[in-house]
């Protein structure tokens, strides 16, 4: 016992003994060679994790490791060193010499320049180089923090310029002069030395100055950007909210026709059904038919056979009382009918179907007449502003003077004589030129008994007795004799209207060669001229008819682009 508690007292001064002996890296250190510097970053390494030591605890043997590895590796009930096996009778602390010098290491070797992207080397340092803390704009040099102090001690010195470390402090001097870019001219835009003004130059400020300018103007010009960020999210949202509102009225729209035509399709059904009918019970009789008559003579044909059957037996016989006794009587094949005379009755006569596609055909108008409310939604948005063009109107016709009313004058008014006025139907032309897209305007028309609305082309004959036809250049539906109408085709197609119209809207599809007149009060389809060749340009045309009496005095007013979109949101949110 007495010797192992000397070896333990010899160990305990050894270690103690080799602990402050052991020497103690200082900053010169970083100037050490490689190999020296290795050898001592190995003695300060944890032989557990063989990292560098992290809060070191030396045993009272000598050794020191990690206060953590040690506490993991040992059970201080009964602890040994991890290297020598010497029992550790108490819980080191944490050795704060050890714990110093590592980070001095630590901070040593982080402030050695080593060439990194963005490190840049005291210019200061001769041998082995430190990271630069501060570049001074003035003496153009980096310096480390060792270095630095200097500016900072010296009062000639604490005016200078210092900034983050600078890479390349060459573009901050004067090539020509060598002398530091301190002075800006705003005539050459330029960052100059004291030596590049020239005689007479203004404008010459202090980089300082500038610079709190520049940024001035950065910060307002940053400022702006942000406001044109934000318009530009603002739009965001708006396409957004837009491409939802485009997407509802698409999935609506869609509802609605895919509705329409499911009808049509059930009513297209319903009369196929109808006009099967006759054709499927005539089939059914005939089969019955076919059926009885053909029991029938299956019946007679065995019949027939076994009388046959009977006679062959009889026939063989050599008694002549037996056979005579046997001779059947054939009274009962008198019965028999003659079927010379029956044919089964193929006669196929149902009548027409011009009743059940009629009322199909009305069913299926009724359907697709309300597709027209979908189509006056959309439409508006081709409105264009119409208005009459004076030099193409009838002498008895009298315009307003915003262009947007005509009426008949009842009299012959004296104006010149254009080419392009109408010198007998009292008709009118707008100043519109349509030759592309679609165009949509309406017209009030009101309680009038006599109308033409339509287009009409440009080179369209108006003088002389007109034939207002598409032949002729004219697209037009009129309104005669109080409460008729009709489509202007070669011949006159005659219209069945169940209201009458009090505003007509035309729509022009320039490239698909459409012009489409609709009841807007209504929501109805009037007619379309459809396949049109227009080849030319096109201008609303316009004739109130010669007012009689007190009738027909009402102007035909042209209704403004703003009235139309106001009554297409009305039937949007209707």
């Amino acid at each position: 016992m007495f010797d192992n508690q000397k070896t333990g007292e010899n160990a305990k001064s050894s270690a103690d003994a080799a602990m402050f002996h052991q020497p103690e890296p200082d900053v010169a250190s970083a100037s050490a060679p490689p190999s020296e510097l290795c050898s001592l970053q190995n003695h300060l390494r944890c032989s557990i994790c063989m990292d560098e030591f992290t809060d070191p605890v030396t045993t009272f043997c000598g050794h020191s490791f990690c206060k953590r590895c040690l506490e993991q590796s040992c059970d201080y009930n009964d602890s040994t060193c991890p290297l020598c096996k010497k029992y550790i009778v108490r819980v080191p602390d944490v050795n704060i010499v050890l714990r110093d010098i590592i980070q001095q290491q630590k901070n040593t070797r982080e402030d050695i320049y080593t060439g990194a992207p963005g490190d840049v080397a005291c210019d200061i340092c001769t041998e082995k180089k430190l990271k630069a803390k501060k570049s001074c704009l003035v003496c153009l040099a980096s310096y480390c923090s060792n270095h630095l102090d200097n500016h900072y001690s010296t009062k000639r010195l604490r005016g200078h310029k210092l900034v983050e470390p600078v890479e390349n402090l060459d573009a901050r001097a004067c090539l020509k002069h060598g002398r530091p870019l301190e002075l800006y001219s705003r005539k050459q835009q330029a960052c100059i030395c004291v030596r590049c003004i020239e005689e007479g130059q203004d404008e010459v400020v202090s980089t300082e100055d500038e610079c709190d300018k520049k940024k001035t103007e950065l910060k307002n010009t940053k400022s702006e950007l942000t406001q044109d960020i934000n318009k530009r999210k603002t739009k965001i949202n708006e396409i957004e909210e837009a491409l939802k509102s485009c997407k509802d009225q698409l999935d609506n729209e869609w509802w609605d026709i895919e509705a329409v035509f499911s009808a049509v399709i059930a009513i297209v059904e319903v009369a196929q059904k109808t006009v099967l009918k006759p054709l499927e019970d005539r089939r059914q009789v005939l089969d019955k038919e076919a059926k009885g008559l053909k029991e029938e003579l299956e019946a007679e044909i065995n019949k027939i056979e076994n009388t046959i059957s009977e006679l062959d037996d009889i026939s063989v016989l050599e008694d002549h009382i037996l056979f005579l006794q046997m001779y059947p009587s054939l009274k009962d094949m008198g019965d028999i009918k003659d079927w010379e005379e029956v044919k089964l009755d193929t006669s196929l006569s149902f009548g027409t179907m011009r009743k059940t596609t009629r009322k199909m055909l009305e069913k299926i108008e009724q359907e697709m007449e309300k597709l027209t409310s979908i189509e006056l939604k959309r439409i508006p948005k081709f409105t264009v502003d119409v208005k009459l063009d004076p030099d193409s109107a009838h002498r008895r016709l009298v315009l307003s003077d915003d262009g947007k009313e005509v009426t008949d004058g009842g009299e012959t008014r004296e104006v010149p004589d254009t080419p392009e006025r109408f010198d007998l139907f009292g008709s009118v032309v707008g100043l519109n030129s349509l030759t592309s897209g679609k165009s949509y305007w309406e017209v009030e028309v009101g309680k009038k008994t006599g109308w033409d609305i339509g287009v009409a082309k440009g080179d369209a004959n108006r003088k002389g007795k007109l034939t207002v036809n598409p032949d002729n250049g004219y697209w037009v539906a009129v309104h005669y004799e109080g409460e008729k109408y009709a489509a202007l085709t070669a011949p006159p197609l005659r219209l069945h209207l169940n209201e009458k119209p009090e505003r007509v809207g035309v729509f022009v599809d320039y490239e698909e060669g459409l012009v489409s007149f609709y009841d807007v009060t209504a929501e109805s389809h009037i007619y379309s001229f459809t396949e049109c060749s227009f080849k030319a340009e096109l201008y609303p045309y316009f004739s109130p008819h010669v007012k009689q009496a007190e009738k027909n005095s009402e102007p035909l007013i042209i209704c403004g682009r703003k009235n139309c979109e106001e009554d297409a949101m009305e039937m949007r949110d209707v």
